[in-house]
């Protein structure tokens, strides 16, 4: 095993501790040595994390599901809105059929005036926003690879199945209403844009327990509150500084995302219910790996770092912070009563649980570092979405 990592043959790791028994000839030797150990615990750390969320894929886990499938036809579906019930883009932007030459010439001139009054930071954080909301195919197939719960056919009659299509067919409209705004506000270079879209659908997302309901459902509720808490803020934003069309439009975004939330916190609430002890676990397997944004691999083909540039625009200008991660946290915790949990709850139940309702205090630790950071001076940051226009970031 350690030859496929390229450890001299004279090395291997001593039984307690991960360093070479054997000293290598030279200093070269004893970096390729200790990246060989350090590569087989890696490996060794992903077998065990794949073990601890296949636990989930048994019949006793799908039978609970089995159960709230009633359940979730009474109190999941009822919030999607139908077509005709639910707000469309040409709702929200102005409509060349309805206005007529003149009149769709006029709306856009207006809304184009409106837009130059959002900020630069403002106008980074919206792309990162309309990029991660674009790249719903790649959530709707996380959502089927989830086992119990996924749409089999791609039209199955489940609870389960029809959530999954409503849930997508709701999202669609987000990405869309944005793309057309921001084509229309002639503020971004809308190439560049459409690339990160592409490559960012093409890449996909990294999903920890990818075929586990209970860890994905954890996921995607932490990850609606936090997209309603973004969209509204930058509704806020973006109204402050004039453009009330564009509020409108992020407003109506995080309306939707706050039922989708509700819908999420109720079932993972019902399995805190049900099967206390394997979704305290469960949700402390997700927060040790951090609940990280789902557009986490974008790149427009000339940022390396594009994400974490985009991250510490959406800090530096509050649209999204590690003071609304902790937020949501804390939210969740008392939701779904994680520290009040104690009946059925196993050892290692117990210790989730601890784990869990401790971070909001380390993450206010993070959030005095952050605090600290911003007392360092900005770093100009060129972003080709604003025609490689800088945006000034404080980096970690």
């Amino acid at each position: 095993m350690l030859a496929r990592f390229g450890c001299p043959s004279s090395c291997k790791p001593a039984s307690s501790r991960n360093y070479c028994s054997k000293a290598p000839a030279d200093a070269m030797s004893t970096r390729r040595c200790r990246s060989a150990v350090n590569s087989r615990s890696m490996v060794a750390g992903r077998r065990e994390e794949e073990e601890e969320w296949r636990r989930y894929l048994t019949p006793e886990r799908f039978e609970v599901l089995a159960h709230l499938e009633p359940w979730a036809e009474a109190h999941m579906l009822p919030l999607l809105k139908p077509a005709d019930e639910a707000w469309q883009p040409s709702d929200l932007l102005p409509d060349a059929a309805a206005l007529g030459a003149d009149g769709f010439h006029q709306a856009c001139l207006d809304l184009r005036a409106r837009a130059e009054g959002v900020p630069d930071a403002q106008l980074v954080c919206l792309v990162g926003n309309m990029v991660t909301e674009e790249a719903l195919p790649t959530y709707q197939s996380m959502s089927n690879r989830f086992e119990a719960t996924r749409d089999a056919t791609g039209a199955d009659g489940t609870a389960w199945a029809r959530w999954i299509r409503g849930w997508s067919a709701e999202e669609n409209r987000h990405g869309d209403v944005l793309s057309r705004y921001m084509s229309l506000s002639g503020r971004l270079d809308m190439r560049q844009v459409e690339r990160t879209v592409h490559r960012l659908i093409a890449s996909g997302m990294a999903m920890h327990a990818p075929a586990s309901s209970y860890h994905g459902f954890v996921y995607v509720a932490f990850q609606e509150r936090a997209t309603s808490i973004s969209h509204g803020n930058m509704a806020r934003q973006v109204g402050a500084h004039g453009d009330a069309s564009l509020a409108r439009i992020c407003g109506a975004i995080a309306a939707d995302e706050k039922r989708h939330e509700a819908a999420y916190t109720r079932v993972v609430a019902k399995l805190f219910e049900l099967d206390p002890d394997a979704t305290v676990r469960a949700m402390a397997y997700m927060m040790r790996r951090r609940i990280t944004m789902p557009a986490a691999l974008m790149e427009d083909g000339r940022d390396t770092d594009l994400f974490a540039h985009y991250a510490a625009a959406a800090q530096q200008a509050g649209v999204y912070t590690t003071s609304d991660y902790r937020g949501i946290l804390e939210h969740l915790i008392r939701q779904w009563r994680v520290e009040e949990l104690a009946a059925g709850l196993s050892s290692e139940g117990r210790r989730a649980r601890d784990y869990v309702s401790g971070l909001p205090e380390k993450i206010r630790r993070m959030e005095e570092k952050a605090h600290d950071r911003v007392r360092k001076e900005p770093t100009p940051v060129t972003f080709s979405w604003i025609f490689n226009s800088p945006v000034n970031v404080v980096l970690p």
